[in-house]
């Protein structure tokens, strides 16, 4: 039987280009939200593109987190699962996920 594991990281995301979201371990689903440990949390609304850079960006509001999932699929470890990308300046972001092995 699969048990969970966690996984948190922090990336730096910025205004000029979109960043890789990438599954450390594998998962079913990956979370991403402005860390609330910025100063002044929550600062900006931003973009989310999948499954390329170059996809379609939706745009999310300050504070939202997102969620990428795939189904019934398991994401892989090494695996990019789309793209951030801030309205403008540049944060951190948390990615959460939560893994199975």
């Amino acid at each position: 039987m699969a048990r969970p594991i966690g996984y948190t990281s922090l990336i730096t995301v910025g205004s000029s280009v979109p960043i890789a979201v990438t599954a450390h371990v594998p998962t079913k689903s990956i979370k991403v939200r402005e860390d609330n440990s910025v100063a002044g949390w929550p600062t900006t609304d931003f973009f989310i593109s999948k499954p390329l850079s170059s996809s379609p960006q939706n745009r999310y509001p300050l504070g939202f987190q997102y969620e990428f999932t795939n189904g019934d699929m398991i994401f892989q470890a090494g695996d990019i699962v789309g793209y951030v990308e801030t309205v403008s300046g540049t944060t951190t972001f948390a990615q959460d996920e939560e893994g199975v092995v």
